[in-house]
């Protein structure tokens, strides 16, 4: 197991670089900065984010690439990256929709081509908010099995395309549980030959369904390539929380660790929260092997 975090964010645009520098912050950020940070901090894996380089003007130059490879073998970190998801709908029953969501991960695929022989994992959402939506209004026993299914299918088609334009390797390719049916994502996962991306946090939640996240970890270890690991608590409004801030079972640790777990696994959380989840292993899954991580700034 490799214990990593997701530093790159809107949250981070937002607080540490317009904040603090204006647009022109944009222009001087350094993926690779980030990078090192997290690696000086401890963390053997990090995730990323490529929404930020469609929606802010972040270019990555072969300097760039040069760096992020140089840190890897510095530091003997791995990377993972998480295709676009914001606005992107590969489900929609508008084509002109999944075209625009197409290209979008085709270009994302494309920016990061130098970097691809170095990513272990990449993580796709196979439905979006849109479908989100519709499946809340779809309640009815009648229609709500037809309306996953022609999403479903419509999701398949749109990720055959991504693989045919891109050529991506399919065993790097894993599609995360998020709001959709787990049974309908699983179904999809295994027509395609991908793997599965299991966040726990959406899992413990009810967006994929009633479903046990113990249960589920039993059920796909098999198939499941990379985890995001988080809790949730529904009173409290938190959808990615610090492992222990819900009732988060120390059963999916165990058996990770039991049945040695190859994938990365990553906190999307902010860094004082990954500590928390950190220490919260260490309570409760004393065995697991962690690696030292210091509470300092990434960037």
């Amino acid at each position: 197991m490799k214990f990593g975090i997701s530093p790159l964010s809107l949250e981070f645009v937002i607080e540490n670089i317009l904040k603090e520098k204006g647009l022109a912050g944009l222009a001087e950020f350094k993926l690779s900065k980030l990078i090192e940070g997290v690696a000086k901090a401890g963390y053997q894996h990090c995730e990323i984010i490529m929404d930020i380089f469609q929606l802010f003007p972040i270019q990555i130059s072969q300097e760039e690439i040069q760096k992020i490879k140089s840190i890897k073998e510095k530091y003997d970190i791995t990377y993972s990256a998480h295709f676009p998801f914001i606005s992107i709908e590969l489900a929609s029953p508008n084509k002109f929709i999944r075209e625009g969501s197409i290209n979008s991960i085709v270009d994302a695929y494309e920016s990061f081509i130098k970097l691809e022989e170095y990513i272990d994992v990449y993580v796709l959402h196979a439905t979006g908010e849109f479908i989100a939506d519709a499946m809340d209004f779809i309640t009815a026993p009648s229609i709500f099995p037809v309306a996953t299914s022609l999403f479903a299918a419509l999701s398949i088609q749109s990720i055959k395309e991504i693989i045919k334009r891109t050529g991506i390797n399919k065993n790097k390719l894993a599609i995360e549980n998020i709001e959709f049916p787990l049974d309908s994502t699983v179904e999809m996962v295994k027509e395609l030959g991908l793997n599965l991306c299991i966040d726990t946090a959406h899992t413990l939640g009810g967006l994929s369904g009633k479903c046990d996240l113990v249960e589920i970890i039993h059920k796909y270890f098999d198939i499941t390539s990379e985890i995001h690991l988080q809790d949730y608590v529904e009173n409290a409004l938190i959808d990615h929380g610090a492992l222990g801030t819900g009732s988060f079972p120390s059963e999916f640790l165990n058996f990770i660790d039991e049945n040695n777990f190859s994938g990365p696994i990553v906190f999307e959380l902010p860094r004082r929260d990954a500590i928390k989840s950190i220490e919260f292993i260490k309570k409760f899954a004393p065995q697991i092997e962690l690696p030292k991580v210091k509470d300092i700034s990434f960037y």
